[in-house]
């Protein structure tokens, strides 16, 4: 047993050095979907083709996290972006014209825009995060590394050489 397992490691360690590396030749191919033909998604070791981290591969990933993590992004930066520098122009112009009202009014606006925008910009952002780490960390190609590893399979037990 301990002459295969030998063996075994010597053969993970050297297939890394002299394996085809599928994802440093064919750029050409990194944009294949994740959908197999007559299958559903596939996931893991079984999926055929790796996909940059897009809005197709984030959506049939992680459905409606990455909806609402996008949407959290979305709406903080409007806040930030748009509604702010709009209502601090509001603000100055009840400044200059005397009116306190509109001053106000600006100044509500600036201070609510601002304080609800950037912790959704954050918090939106920092989910985006999570899931591209947890994506490249589960799907991503390791070029030059090699593993084996043994789990269950439609038809028993299997052991798997990764190169």
């Amino acid at each position: 047993m301990k002459k295969i397992l030998v063996l075994s490691a010597l053969l993970a360690i050297s297939g890394s050095l002299f394996s085809q590396n599928i994802y440093r030749r064919d750029y050409d191919n990194m944009n294949r979907p994740l959908f197999e033909p007559d299958s559903q998604v596939t996931t893991g070791i079984e999926m055929a083709y790796w996909q940059p981290f897009d809005d197709m591969v984030g959506y049939s990933i992680y459905g409606s996290r990455y909806r609402k993590a996008k949407t959290n992004r979305n709406w903080g930066s409007f806040l930030c972006e748009i509604v702010a520098p709009i209502s601090a122009l509001v603000a100055l112009g009840g400044i200059e014209n005397d009116t306190p009202g509109t001053t106000i009014v600006g100044v509500a606006g600036l201070a609510g825009s601002l304080g609800a925008g950037i912790p959704l910009w954050r918090k939106g952002r920092r989910e985006l995060d999570r899931m591209l780490d947890d994506y490249a960390r589960r799907y991503a190609p390791r070029p030059y590394s090699s593993s084996i590893s043994a789990g269950p399979t439609p038809h028993g037990i299997g052991l798997a050489l990764n190169f």
